[in-house]
């Protein structure tokens, strides 16, 4: 799939999803990123961890979680998995924010996908568009 493929189907993805409410384990920021990539590239950035940050219907703690994963921080598991991207981050590329309004208390941290000169992420009422401003980092495939 070309890049213009792949960034209709990131738009096509959003539009499906862009009512559907954040609901941890459910439709949380790591489930919206991973199947924002799997439409994208036909596979998820984080399929393997998927299943893992629950245990029922309850999450694990931070402590539980670098256990369970051995990473230390998010940013140690993304550098295992993608490469940094600096400056303006591609189209398609996973973005972290620690805003406020938009991370996850639990990570400290919340997942989006870059749309351009802004990026998509999750709230209670769906997918919300943020200022590139906003970013802390952005991580692109290897």
């Amino acid at each position: 799939m070309g890049p213009q493929d792949r960034i209709s189907q990131l738009h096509s993805f959003l539009r499906e999803v862009k009512h559907r409410p954040f609901e941890w384990g459910i439709w949380d920021c790591l489930i919206f990123t991973n199947e924002a990539y799997r439409r994208m590239d036909g596979e998820g950035w984080a399929d393997d961890l998927l299943t893992r940050y629950t245990q029922g219907n309850k999450l694990l703690t931070r402590a539980q979680i670098r256990f369970e994963y051995g990473y230390q921080t998010v940013d140690d598991m993304l550098l295992d998995r993608m490469q940094r991207a600096y400056d303006v981050p591609p189209r398609g590329a996973l973005v972290t924010s620690s805003e406020s309004s938009l991370r996850a208390d639990y990570l400290g941290v919340g997942f989006g996908i870059s749309v351009g000169s802004s990026a998509a992420f999750l709230s209670q009422q769906g997918v919300v568009y943020y200022p590139i401003e906003y970013i802390d980092s952005a991580w692109v495939k290897e």
